[in-house]
C-alpha cells in the first residue's frame, strides 16, 4: 500500500503529571481570544498549590499530551472523603491550546479523564462552565455530560455518571426538588429555586417547563408571579419612605382614603400587620386581557371581590386581609404621588440591583417571552398570555425571579442585624411580631427567621431567610395545589435548614449525651417523649395522634437546636429543656 493511501494514525492522548520539566510549557498554553471562559493555567496551578497546602492531594493538575506533543491542560478536584457526594469528583479545569483545537484532542482527553476517575473509584463526575460557553457545552455534551439544572457562581453545573446508566442526578445542594414537585419531562410544569449560604453568592436550580404543554425550559431569569410575597416587597418600599421621614407608620391615614374608612383610626402599621379588621382575604385575578381596574375599583367591589369593609374590631386580632393591603397601597400612592411600580423600582429594585422583578401589571409585552405561565391557563384561557392580571399590585401583583427574592432577603437580614438597606430599627420593627408571629408583612418564625409564602392562580412561592446569617432560599413554581404548596415549602425548609447547619460549622458533641433522656410533656402540640442520640446525631421522639415520630435536631447556637422539617427551638439547660419558651423539666 502506498504511503499516500495509508491511514493516518493519530497519536495517543495521555495525561501526565505537571513537573519542573513541563511546567513552563503548560503555562505557555492558551485558548483563543473568543474563548474567555477558561482561567489561565497560571491561575489554575496557583489554586492547585493553595488547595493542596490545605488538603494534600485534593487538586490534581495534569498536562495533556498527544504522543510527545503538549496540547492541553486539565485539573481535577478529587476528595472521596467529602461528606457531600456532589463535591467529591470534579473536572476543575480543562483546556486545549488554541493551536491544537479542532483535531479531536478534546474528546480524546475527556475519554482519558473519565477513565482516570473510573479507575480511581469515582461513580460520577461533575464540571461547570458559563451557560454562554456554547462550544464548551457542545464538547461536554458529546462526552456524555448533561446539565443538572444548577447554576453556581454563575456557571452551569454538568455531570456524567461513571457507573451504571448515565442518568443525570438532579438535585440542589443534595436536596431532591423534582421528585416532591412531580417535575416530569420537558413539557410539564417547572420550578425555579435560588439559595445563598456563602459569601453572598447566589446559586440557582431550574427544572421543567415554564409553560405546561410547551418545551420551554425554566431558566434563572424567567419571571414567575410571586403571589402574596408581593406584600413584603410593598412593605419594604413603604418602609424606605418611612426611613426618609416621608411616611409615618403610626399616623391615622383615614383622611387620606375617606371613602373607604368611615371611622378611624387606621394606620399603615395596622394594615401591614393585618390587625385592622378588614375583609377580603385574597384575590383570584382576572384574565390577562381584562380591562384595567383601578385600586378604587377593587376596593369598591367593582371587580370580582367584595367591597372592602371593616368586619372585626380594630387592633384586636390578626386577620389576614389582602383588601387591607390594597387600602394601604391606595393611601401610599396618594401620599407619595407615585405608583407602587415606580416607587418599588426606585427604592428597592435599583439599589439592590434586581434585574427581573417589579409590579408589572399588566405584564409588559416585551417581558412575556421569558415569563412562566400559571398552571394550565395558557391552555384554558389565553395561549399567548397564560397568567392572570392583578390590579391589586401590593397584595398580589409582583413578578419576580427567585434570585432577586434572595437578594431582598439578604438585604433585609443584614438590615435587621446591623442596618443598611433599611435602618436597623425599621427592620427590627418590620420583623417583630405584632400578633400571631406576624410583623409588618413578614412572619417571624422561631424568633430568628423571616418567611412569607405566595399563591396566585397557577403559581406558588416560598421565601425564607435567616436573621442571624446571610442565608436565604426562594422557590417559585407554576403549578398550584394544596399538596404541592406544602411540598414546595418542605423543599425550601430543607434547603434552608441544611444551610443553617452548614453555616453553624462542626459542633462540639461532647455535651450532647447529657441532653438525652425523658422530659415533661408541657406543650400540647409538641409532646416530647425522649431526646436520644443515634450515629452521633441528636434526635427528638415526639408523640402524635398518629403515633411516634422522630426528628433530627441540629445545632443553631450554644446549647440551642432547631428541628428538621419544622421551626421548634430547643434550648437545653441544667436538667431542663426550653421549647419555644416553655420549660420542660428532665425526668
Amino acid at each position: 500500500m502506498s504511503s499516500e493511501n495509508a491511514k493516518t494514525v493519530k497519536p495517543a492522548v495521555t495525561l501526565r503529571p505537571i513537573t519542573d520539566e513541563n511546567r513552563e510549557a503548560v503555562l505557555a498554553l492558551s485558548v483563543r481570544e473568543d474563548q474567555p471562559f477558561v482561567a489561565s493555567n497560571d491561575v489554575s496551578l496557583r489554586q492547585a498549590d493553595e488547595a493542596n497546602a490545605e488538603n494534600p492531594g485534593t487538586a490534581r493538575p495534569f498536562a495533556i499530551y498527544a504522543g510527545e506533543k503538549l496540547v492541553g491542560f486539565c485539573m481535577f478536584s478529587f476528595d472521596p472523603e467529602d461528606e457531600d457526594e456532589e463535591d467529591r469528583y470534579w473536572l476543575w479545569r480543562f483546556m486545549i491550546d488554541k493551536n491544537e483545537q479542532g483535531k479531536g484532542y478534546g474528546q480524546a482527553a475527556l475519554a482519558e479523564i473519565i477513565k482516570y476517575f473510573r479507575q480511581n473509584g469515582a461513580d460520577r463526575l461533575y464540571l461547570s462552565t458559563e451557560p454562554e460557553n456554547e462550544l464548551g457545552l457542545h464538547v461536554y455534551h458529546k462526552a456524555g455530560f448533561h446539565e443538572t439544572g444548577v447554576i453556581s457562581f454563575d456557571e452551569a453545573v454538568l455531570m456524567r455518571m461513571l457507573k451504571g446508566p448515565n442518568k443525570t442526578i438532579r438535585a440542589f445542594y443534595g436536596v431532591d426538588v423534582d421528585g416532591p414537585l412531580r417535575i416530569r419531562g420537558r413539557k410539564g410544569y417547572g420550578v425555579s429555586v435560588a439559595a445563598s449560604a456563602e459569601d453572598g453568592e447566589i446559586s440557582t436550580y431550574c427544572s421543567g417547563s415554564g409553560r405546561f404543554g410547551e418545551d420551554l425550559p425554566v431558566n434563572p431569569d424567567m419571571l414567575f408571579q410571586a403571589g402574596s410575597v408581593s406584600k413584603p416587597m410593598f412593605a419594604l418600599t413603604l418602609l424606605r419612605y418611612a426611613d426618609k421621614g416621608l411616611i409615618d407608620l403610626d399616623a391615622d391615614i383615614s383622611g387620606v382614603v375617606p371613602e373607604f374608612v368611615k371611622k378611624g383610626p387606621v394606620t399603615f402599621a395596622a394594615l401591614l400587620s393585618h390587625t385592622a379588621g378588614y375583609n377580603v382575604h385574597g384575590f383570584p385575578g382576572y384574565r390577562a386581557d381584562h380591562a384595567p381596574l383601578t385600586l378604587e375599583d377593587v376596593l369598591s367591589g367593582k371587580g370580582n371581590t367584595p367591597k372592602l369593609r371593616r368586619i372585626k374590631p380594630y387592633g384586636k386580632q390578626h386577620m389576614y386581609s389582602g383588601g387591607g393591603i390594597t387600602l394601604a397601597e391606595l393611601a401610599f400612592t396618594r401620599i407619595t404621588g407615585t405608583t407602587l411600580r415606580d416607587a418599588f423600582q426606585k427604592e428597592v429594585a435599583e439599589p439592590l440591583e434586581l434585574k427581573h422583578t417589579g409590579y408589572f401589571q399588566p405584564l409588559d409585552e416585551e417581558l412575556v417571552g421569558n415569563a412562566a405561565f400559571g398552571g394550565r391557563l395558557g391552555l384554558k384561557e389565553d395561549p399567548a398570555h397564560g397568567y392572570h392580571y392583578y390590579p391589586e399590585h401590593a397584595a398580589a401583583g409582583l413578578w419576580a425571579t427567585p434570585s432577586d427574592l434572595v437578594k431582598v432577603g439578604l438585604a433585609l437580614s443584614k438590615s435587621y442585624r446591623e442596618g443598611g438597606f433599611l435602618r436597623k430599627e425599621t427592620a427590627e420593627r418590620m420583623l417583630t411580631p405584632v400578633m400571631d408571629s406576624y410583623g409588618l408583612c413578614v412572619t417571624n418564625l422561631r424568633g430568628d427567621i423571616g418567611e412569607h409564602g405566595g399563591w396566585n392562580e397557577g403559581f406558588i412561592t416560598e421565601w425564607i431567610f435567616s436573621l442571624r446569617y446571610d442565608l436565604c432560599v426562594a422557590s417559585m413554581f407554576n403549578h398550584a395545589t394544596d399538596e404541592l404548596d406544602w411540598k414546595q415549602t418542605e423543599v425550601a425548609i430543607k434547603l434552608f435548614q441544611d444551610g443553617e447547619e452548614y453555616l453553624f460549622g462542626d459542633p462540639d458533641r461532647t455535651e450532647w449525651e447529657a441532653y438525652c433522656g425523658r422530659y415533661e410533656q408541657n406543650i400540647e402540640d409538641f409532646r416530647l417523649d425522649e431526646i436520644y442520640m443515634e450515629d452521633d446525631d441528636l434526635y427528638a421522639r415526639i408523640l402524635t395522634d398518629d403515633g411516634e415520630k422522630q426528628y433530627k435536631l441540629y445545632p443553631i447556637g450554644e446549647r440551642t437546636f432547631g428541628r428538621e422539617g419544622g421551626f421548634a427551638k430547643l434550648v437545653f439547660g441544667e436538667n431542663s429543656l426550653e421549647i419555644d419558651g416553655v420549660i420542660c423539666k428532665k425526668l
